[in-house]
């Protein structure tokens, strides 16, 4: 560690050796913030807080650590663009949602009104996540603009196990 003493001072050289014994013993790793991905799942909802990323603005939405993590690297950028259609996509992207947004002009709805179609994969998805999705995109859309309908369209992928059994003369040999 370098030398905190600047001048040649005894009591500022044993300021030094003591702050160089309780520095070292510290784990700096877990204190930068900015590489989240180093971060313990625990700190992640006080992160989220500070970043204001917390209930209907896209914490309700995370189905994982990395949904979260995800969120958070993209905080910063959701909060400029907060009220577009840019903000709208990033936010449903972060979270692994394909979504596709069509503004008024591109269906011929009523001026500032939108649809939103939604695609999951694998997706864990019941009313209360509908319910939570449309409060997030209530948060990050434009305070004019009126959301008019959200489609979902689930898909899961699953083994499946077939077996079949047919039994015509009532005969059956095992061999």
């Amino acid at each position: 560690m370098n030398s905190l003493a600047m001048i040649n001072d005894a009591n500022l050289k044993t300021f030094n050796e003591i702050c160089g014994e309780r520095f070292s013993e510290i784990d700096i790793d877990c204190l930068l913030i900015i590489i989240i991905d180093n971060l313990p799942p625990d700190a992640l909802p006080h992160l989220a807080e500070q970043y204001h990323i917390t209930g209907n603005e896209g914490w309700l939405q995370c189905q994982s650590d990395s949904d979260k993590r995800a969120l958070i690297k993209k905080a910063i950028e959701l909060h400029r663009y907060k009220g577009t259609k840019y903000a709208l996509i990033n936010v449903l992207k972060s979270l692994n949602i394909n979504g596709d947004i069509k503004e008024w002009f591109e269906y011929d709805g009523d001026p500032f009104h939108f649809k939103i179609d939604i695609f999951l994969q694998n997706y864990a998805y019941n009313e209360k996540v509908f319910e939570n999705l449309k409060k997030m995109i209530e948060e990050y859309k434009n305070v004019r603009s009126v959301l008019e309908e959200i489609s979902i369209e689930s898909q899961f992928n699953a083994v499946l196990n077939w077996a079949t059994y047919t039994n015509a003369e009532n005969e059956i040999m095992i061999g």
